[in-house]
């Protein structure tokens, strides 16, 4: 029996090829690729004349769902902007800094289906609302069982039953502090959905939890996690730990949630005295 080069070379280059795929395998396993926070700060974005009307003065929002209206602070001239992983855009309107540490407001500049995964926030509540034509979904719990620090569900907590409802313009949501939430963009135009406001009181460490700092040191260097570990981690470091896997409702395909969603009233009282007192501590003159 004979053997060639030529018969040899195509067994031989399999061999070698499964070698590589399975040590390839092997690295990724066991020394996945570091992962940094999902959020990242971006220097320029589309500057509207509403954000710099609103600099100069206080805009005043009509709610035809609560019957109400709303009169807003006034803007910050050169707001940080941070963006998702999903691609929407976080415009800080307000921090802490410059509201007496009482709340922190931005504008999301939210293209078509996006939206943050299931999440909640341990010690601030938050309030939507929309003030251009849009379609948002917003989820929350069907009932009113706030989680307290240490609690998470589906993991030492019960998993809670979820609903959801649209919000478009002129709409307004309260999600009370320790319920878990979210929201998706279903609008269908093309262009990025703007006015769309989300406000969290109190809101010490948002901008942090925006910024990547995901280490104890206040780093933002790469956690050696999965992309879904990594993100629970550094956003739960801050007190808002979003679950990007699902466990948190219970299921994956987490937008496709519907049915009744819990009321805990639309606070805006609460929120116009936050506003309102808040300007106390604006102090940046407008450009």
């Amino acid at each position: 029996m004979t053997f060639s080069l030529r018969s040899l070379r195509r067994p031989l280059l399999r061999y070698l090829l499964l070698i590589l795929g399975s040590f390839t395998l092997f690295f990724v396993v066991v020394f996945p690729n570091p992962v940094r926070a999902q959020f990242f700060e971006v220097f320029s974005f589309n500057r509207t004349q509403t954000l710099d009307q609103g600099v100069k003065q206080r805009l005043v929002y009509d709610f035809s769902d609560a019957k109400t209206r709303v009169v807003m602070p006034r803007f910050l001239a050169n707001p940080r902007v941070f963006e998702t992983g999903g691609g929407d855009q976080l415009v800080m309107l307000r921090t802490p800094e410059d509201t007496c540490g009482l709340y922190q407001l931005s504008e999301t500049i939210a293209p078509y289906d996006v939206g943050p995964p299931p999440h909640f926030h341990f010690a601030s509540s938050e309030w939507f609302f929309v003030t251009e034509d849009s379609n948002f979904r917003i989820y929350g719990t069907k009932d009113y069982r706030p989680l307290g620090p240490g609690q998470l569900p589906g993991v030492n907590a019960p998993v809670p039953e979820m609903g959801s409802f649209p919000l478009s313009k002129g709409g307004l949501a309260y999600s009370p502090k320790g319920t878990v939430h979210f929201w998706h963009n279903e609008s269908t135009s093309k262009q990025p959905i703007r006015g769309f406001y989300n406000i969290w009181t109190p809101a010490n460490g948002v901008t942090d939890w925006f910024d990547g700092v995901n280490n104890v040191d206040g780093s933002n260097k790469p956690l050696n996690l999965p992309g879904p570990q990594a993100t629970t981690l550094q956003t739960a470091l801050w007190g808002v730990p979003h679950d990007p896997t699902g466990a948190f409702v219970g299921r994956s395909d987490y937008r496709n949630i519907r049915g009744t969603v819990a009321t805990d009233g639309n606070h805006l009282a609460e929120l116009q005295d936050l506003f309102d007192r808040g300007e106390v501590c604006y102090t940046q003159k407008p450009s």
